[in-house]
């Protein structure tokens, strides 16, 4: 039984030498299954009243995300795209009926910002305390992953809240890995 057994990763490893040294390249591809990241009690301020009379107000607020560099070897091509962002509300609101629009962008403070989501609300959409958008073109943010920190920014317009604001942010990735040798 040993000996059937050596002799099959013996013939193997021959088949993949000969492949190699033949000018024949071995290419393995992987999805990379979703990851998620979440940043808690994102807080906005409250729109004054006599701002909040004249319309729609927009704000940014910015977060990051430390993390370990990623770091990959030459012969490995990767993509890692954000496929959708959900936010959930917190203190001081208990719906997303007042966001107009919402903007969200990734980026490293070395490569310029990427846009994941660019939402517009549509007329009479369901009141909802968790809002769920998911990216109509994903883009591949590898390069943004490549540093020590990622940096989000929440752009928000709509008649905002008067009051003090919170809201969780989470961000959904998945990748794919080829390999080519």
């Amino acid at each position: 039984m040993k000996s059937r057994r050596t002799t099959s990763i013996l013939l193997g490893a021959v088949a993949l030498a000969s492949l190699a040294a033949g000018g024949c390249t071995l290419q393995v591809e992987a999805d990379v299954p979703e990851v998620e990241i979440t940043q808690h009690d994102v807080m906005f301020q409250g729109v004054a009243p006599s701002t909040a009379g004249a319309g729609d107000v927009a704000l940014a607020r910015s977060f990051s995300q430390q993390h370990q560099r990623l770091e990959l070897p030459a012969n490995l091509k990767t993509e890692m795209k954000a496929m959708g962002v959900t936010l959930t509300a917190k203190s001081g609101i208990e719906n997303f009926d007042f966001l107009k629009n919402m903007r969200v962008t990734m980026s490293d403070g070395v490569h310029a910002p990427v846009e994941l989501i660019d939402y517009q609300r549509a007329d009479g959409a369901p009141s909802t305390n968790v809002l769920t958008i998911e990216s109509a073109n994903p883009v591949n943010t590898l390069d943004q992953w490549k540093t020590d920190a990622a940096n989000f920014t929440l752009e928000v317009a709509g008649p905002l809240p008067a009051v003090d604001w919170s809201l969780d942010v989470s961000v959904r990735f998945a990748g794919k890995l080829v390999y080519k040798y």
